[in-house]
């Protein structure tokens, strides 16, 4: 059940069937062959493939009785199963199969409850096996195509429109080859629509494609009409002229084959043979303005060769004329991405010249302010971008030729902004002092991911968005050092803890190192529920888990890891929406660091090794006995303590190209996002029978939901203009306390607002303090 599903030479309908064979198999070595396999489909979204897939497999449907269809009652199901019937009987040599229309695996293993008409097969989840999930959820269509843990892996989008159209093309899916659901990923909607209503300008780039094969599955009549097709409206003989002259035509794009080389454009990777058609088809006098280059991938290419050659050298420009350079070729490559090469990334850098003049534009101006707050203010608003272009830049260069340009020109870009910017936060060190994470609100599961900085948790924002979720980003500061041992603790719930040696903390002074598993035991000693990667708990109450390794891969991998993210990002997105499934009313998601990337590697910086009792990439901590020289700051834990940080972006180790430990917007500015389940707007939230009692606002909220709180503030949704003391959680009563810190507010006209568990206004009303209401 465990095993990729997917088999890139065959059909939807064989992986299907592979699937459900595998789901019954058991090592015959020392186990008792399971008496079924139970597929529940609560939905029915799987009927329409049991004409197909009785004929694969020894399968057996609960409903009313056909025999025929090897269809019948529980009761029937189970004389079948025993080999008592005289009905089509089972092979011998393989697992059956009973599939459970309208039922779900659950509703099989709460006997008590169970449906009357399912009793008589509850005894078969102790004997057989349930077809599912690893998490143990049932297997719907779009899991199946999407998971890669048992299913094809396929990346599917998650709207509304495309889960409908899977269902809708499930039959003409099931013949669909797994290789070509593959190149045509992320599938949307048009996509399954395209499969339901075959049109004929798909039936010619079909014939283009594979012209021997596509005539050979022909029979004479429907070739005949073919040709009558392309004769009457498309002015070529298939035979006579051949695929050749047709592809010169398409891309062309005269009158009709207009439409078709559309069709092409959207969805190329359907037909792989076409391009090198169209490189033969090129017409060799040169056509003028009637040209179209884009059609021809040899002057894509041509124009490719152009921009690298552009671009080599760039690493040793000045940031100025090398902006002014990445502008030009913005200017002159960037239509390119409309081009279908690029759909087919056979034109990488013209899609990264856009990412580089995004990169350019984000690093014009380097980031300051009078104070840390204001530095992280603005890169929590815009200087996060900088970094995300950067990484957009280096994932879209594939080929070494181009990942060399593209890493020249980027870190040439890139690297005197951070440097700059890290500068400037270093200089008001004196006044930095880590944040503490707030203990959440009750039924809120904390995801913990190491090393999740700021510009990738907007990517997770981005995906959580597109999957319905509300979702709210704040920022809060690492401690220093920003790394693992020093940070993890002030990303958890506030626990007791003190310094010990190194960055590492103990529970007691002079006490062991906290290593993971007292960590956990604190936290379970705090009330914590703690989960493994996979589980989903019993929602309520608090949790804790971990997920993601982007720290591992960074520190493994350098700049390769900006080819990670994608998938590291779709993993968390999809912990955070299972979570949230399984009840839990708010998903926070934390960090203990962020970090720096620079490809080529960071400037080394020294600091000899033996005036120090532990050094690292970005920081280090002195021995007692020397002298802390150079850029230092108190640590986090024990202010007496100096920590040497590595100046600007430098690092005390040569070739680190992804390093943290330092003083840096992008180590020390990190996200908290908190995900929600819309709010069910039929349900308003309203704030009543305001009053106070001197500084003390009292109120009654109505039809506010799990894990919202209440605050007073200057400006509804400006949270920095709170004059609580604290943000107060609302109790299922809906009463409202909530105590203003500022003596000289009274008097003040201010806002009671009630928010979600993400932070979101949901109901506000003004007020005096100290007034009558």
């Amino acid at each position: 059940m465990t095993s990729q599903a997917s088999n890139e030479a065959g059909t939807f309908l064989e992986a299907v069937a592979a699937a459900l064979t595998r789901a019954g198999s058991y090592n015959r070595n020392d186990q008792s062959a399971p008496a079924a396999v139970l597929w529940p489909d609560k939905e029915r979204q799987w009927e329409p493939l049991l004409p197909e897939l009785r004929a694969r497999l020894p399968l057996m449907t609960v409903g009313p009785y056909q025999a025929g269809l090897r269809q019948g009652p529980a009761y029937w199901v189970r004389c079948m199963l025993n080999g008592v019937l005289e009905d089509d009987q089972l092979p011998a040599d393989a697992t059956p199969i009973v599939y459970l229309p309208g039922f779900s695996a659950q509703e099989l293993r709460a006997v008590e409850t169970c449906p009357r008409e399912l009793q008589p097969l509850a005894e078969l989840q102790y004997r057989g096996m349930f077809w599912r999930q690893r998490n143990g959820r049932d297997w719907t269509l779009l899991a199946f195509l999407q998971s890669g843990d048992g299913g094809l892996g396929i990346e599917v989008g998650a709207d509304h429109s495309t889960r409908e159209a899977v269902a809708q093309a499930l039959v003409r899916l099931a013949g669909e080859p797994v290789g070509r659901l593959k190149q045509e990923a992320p599938l949307r909607a048009p996509f399954f629509q395209g499969l339901l209503h075959p049109d004929e300008a798909r039936t010619i780039l079909q014939w283009l494609d594979e012209p021997d094969a596509w005539r050979e599955r022909r029979t004479a009549e429907e070739w005949a009409a073919f040709v009558s097709l392309c004769q009457s409206k498309y002015e070529f003989h298939p035979e006579q002229d051949g695929p050749v002259t047709a592809a010169g035509l398409l891309g062309q794009r005269n009158g009709a084959w207009g439409v078709v080389w559309r069709r092409f454009e959207e969805a190329p990777a359907s037909y792989p043979n076409l391009p090198d058609l169209l490189r033969r088809g090129r017409p060799t006098k040169d056509l003028g303005l009637f040209m179209r280059p884009e059609s021809w991938p040899q002057d894509n290419e041509a124009l490719e060769t152009l921009l690298r050659e552009r671009l080599a050298g760039a690493g040793a420009m000045v940031a100025s004329e090398l902006r002014k350079l990445v502008r030009e070729l913005e200017s002159a490559h960037g239509r390119r991405r409309d081009w279908v090469w690029a759909r087919l990334g056979r034109a990488p850098l013209a899609t990264a010249i856009g990412h580089l003049a995004n990169l350019a534009a984000e690093t014009e101006q380097a980031l300051g302010g009078a104070s840390v707050e204001a530095i992280a203010a603005a890169y929590a608003e815009r200087g996060w971008r900088a970094d995300a272009a950067l990484l957009d830049a280096l994932a879209s260069a594939s080929s070494s030729e181009d990942s060399a340009v593209v890493k020249d020109t980027s870190r040439a870009l890139y690297e005197p902004w951070a440097d700059a910017s890290a500068r400037s936060m270093q200089a008001l060190t004196p006044s930095y002092r880590g944040e503490q994470q707030p203990l959440p609100a009750g039924g809120t599961c904390m995801v913990f991911v190491d090393g999740l900085r700021f510009d990738v948790a907007r990517r997770l924002e981005a995906q959580l968005t597109e999957r319905g979720l509300s979702v709210a980003v704040a920022s809060r500061l690492a401690p220093i050092p920003t790394v693992t041992a020093s940070g993890k603790p002030l990303a958890a719930p506030p626990l007791p803890l003190c310094p010990t040696r190194g960055f590492d903390v103990a529970t007691s002074a002079g006490g062991p190192v906290l290593v993971a598993d007292g960590f956990r035991k604190l936290l379970l000693g705090a009330g914590v529920q703690i989960l493994s990667r996979d589980e989903v708990g019993a929602p309520g109450g608090i949790g804790w888990t971990e997920s993601g390794d982007i720290d591992k891969y960074g520190h493994d991998y350098g700049w390769r890891l900006a080819n990670q993210l994608g998938a590291e990002v779709s993993r968390l997105a999809a912990r955070c929406e299972q979570l949230l499934e399984a009840g839990w009313e708010t998903v926070q998601v934390v960090t203990d660091h962020g970090w720096l990337l620079l490809p080529g590697g960071m400037p080394r910086v020294d600091l000899p090794e033996h005036l120090t009792d532990v050094r690292k990439g970005r920081c280090a901590r002195f021995k007692d006995s020397a002298t802390a020289t150079g850029l230092t700051a108190a640590w986090h834990w024990d202010p007496a303590v100096r920590v040497g940080l590595a100046p600007g972006i430098s690092c005390f180790e040569a070739n680190k190209e992804y390093e943290h430990g330092g003083v840096s917007p992008q180590e020390c500015i990190t996200p908290v996002v908190n995900v929600t389940r819309p709010r069910d707007t039929g349900t308003p939230v309203s704030i009543e029978d305001v009053r106070w009692v001197q500084y003390r606002c009292r109120a009654k909220s109505a039809g506010a939901p799990g894990g919202a709180f209440a605050d007073v503030r200057v400006k509804a949704n400006d949270p920095s203009t709170s004059l609580a003391t604290e943000a107060r959680p609302i109790p299922p009563d809906g009463t409202i306390s909530v105590l203003v810190s500022d003596e000289d507010s009274l008097g003040r006209a201010v806002v009671v607002v009630v928010l979600s568990a993400a932070g979101e206004v949901l109901a506000q009303t003004m007020t005096i303090v100290g007034g009558a209401g």
